[in-house]
């Protein structure tokens, strides 16, 4: 913390985040955020134009970010090749009228400036008070809602609701020095290890079931959490190979997309009955909001999703349109550029039966995948601008295989193309070519079929689409 005061850090600046989650990721967001600085998360799978979005609006002063992410950014050829592995890091290297601080050894790329090992040396032997004019209401990170939108809101958390987010989660953990915490988000490590609890941190590379598996073996993990979509995999492996959750989980935590009860029973018959399962349900803006034991959750008959009780602080109610309204003490401050926020209108339909929360539904047309939310009008433009596209819609389809929704664009072709052709065409477009998308909003299928329409305006409509698609898809399975 001293030695970024010493390099000039000051109050308010915006410092550029692009280090993965590590003990030592912790240790430095809790310097920048203790020496003034407003911590941004970079978003290693942000698109040119909207990472050129994001910057004109938040104009950071530094970028802190490992060595091998530079040459990525900075290189056409590397970017592309690393692209076509799912990683299209933004080419934050070439940001003007910012100071670079690189993390690990200097390599080619990596534009002048101090290295992390330099703040070290400068801030040694120094006095390692928090800034002393630092005050509750004061911003401490802004981050983007997850996934892609073409108005981009970043949340503006305060030092007074981030820390409402460590406490109320830290509560709800309620981590010993006995326990090993097996998490890559912050907002889990930073409350074990104020717990005493051992950390480990997974590496940053693609999912693995098995390392996982065994990965809670080799560090006796006593509590994790994953998306329902990895937690699925893990199913499968354990299943497949005949084997058992390790006896040494206590707790695991489900969240960051829908956890369906299909998914839970098969869940549940390889964790077994002594790990105690909790479903949480939260978002970017209000972290956490609520939760629901797996057996609640299974036991549930009613219509809809239900998501839990509140967690202390937290508010609940249900506007005249049945949209859920949440405030509470973990409640952002507001979105940059914007009016102070006192409650959220969260964009799900809800009902409230005594104090469960119960989803009815997302209010607007948003597909959630994995922890990505995607908004499918960002995309449609582009992909009709292909040549033999008449129309195109983007929706998302549950898939029980994988625990998750799975994105399907469907296509209406203009007429004498030739959709094996056009597939191809499309996929190299969205992937490699002059018309390339955000990774995350990549398509898993692709569906030639003339799109449904109503009222006088003729646009699209996605509920009789998304019935035609399922239909269309369990038909392919037949």
């Amino acid at each position: 913390m001293r030695g970024l005061q010493e390099a000039g850090l000051r109050t308010g600046d915006h410092v550029l985040f692009g280090v993965r989650p590590s003990t030592e990721a912790a240790v430095l967001m809790i310097a920048i955020v203790s020496a003034g600085g407003v911590l941004v998360p970079l978003d290693p799978k942000m698109g040119d134009e909207l990472f050129a979005s994001r910057m004109s609006m938040l104009a950071p002063k530094w970028v802190i970010a490992e060595s091998v992410f530079y040459p990525i950014a900075r290189h056409g050829l590397v970017r592309r090749v690393f692209a076509k592995l799912g990683v299209c890091m933004p080419p934050f290297a070439g940001l003007q009228g910012v100071r670079h601080i690189h993390l690990g050894r200097r390599l080619p790329g990596v534009p002048a400036g101090l290295s992390v090992k330099d703040l070290q040396l400068r801030g040694a032997g120094a006095n390692a008070d928090a800034n002393e004019t630092l005050q509750p209401e004061d911003p401490a990170m802004l981050v983007f809602t997850s996934g892609t939108t073409d108005d981009p809101k970043a949340v503006v958390h305060t030092w007074r609701s981030m820390q409402a987010v460590l406490d109320i989660t830290g509560s709800m953990m309620a981590a010993t020095e006995q326990d090993v915490v097996y998490a890559r988000e912050m907002h889990l490590i930073l409350p074990a290890l104020f717990a005493g609890a051992l950390v480990v941190v997974p590496p940053a590379t693609r999912f693995s079931p098995r390392r996982l598996y065994e990965d809670i073996q080799r560090y006796r993990v006593t509590l994790f959490f994953g998306v329902s979509s990895e937690l699925q995999q893990l199913t499968d492996f354990l299943h497949n190979s005949s084997l058992q959750m390790p006896s040494c989980v206590r707790e695991i935590w489900i969240g960051a997309a829908p956890v369906r009860q299909s998914f839970l029973r098969r869940f549940k018959s390889v964790a077994g009955d002594a790990v105690e399962v909790w479903c949480v349900y939260g978002m970017t803006e209000i972290l956490p909001v609520a939760r629901i034991s797996l057996q609640d959750k299974m036991q549930y008959v009613g219509r809809g999703d239900p998501v839990g009780v509140c967690v202390d602080g937290v508010v609940a109610k249900v506007s005249a349109e049945k949209e859920l309204i949440l405030t509470g003490p973990n409640l952002c401050a507001r979105y940059f550029g914007q009016p102070e926020c006192h409650e959220l209108a969260t964009g799900d339909l809800a009902l409230i039966e005594g104090d469960l929360i119960i989803l009815l539904g997302r209010k607007k047309d948003m597909i959630i995948r994995g922890q990505v939310n995607i908004y499918p009008e960002l995309y449609e433009s582009t992909v009709e601008k292909i040549t033999g596209v008449a129309r195109c819609a983007m929706v998302g389809i549950f898939d029980p295989q994988v625990a998750d929704e799975q994105v399907v664009l469907v296509v209406e072709l203009e007429a004498g193309n030739d959709a094996v052709a056009m597939e191809r065409e499309i996929q190299h477009e969205l992937r490699r070519g002059d018309l390339r998308i955000d990774a995350t909003a990549l398509p898993d299928r692709i569906v030639f079929m003339e799109l449904p329409v109503s009222g006088r305006s003729g646009k699209v409509d996605k509920q009789i689409l998304r019935q035609r698609v399922k239909d269309h898809l369990q038909c392919e399975l037949q």
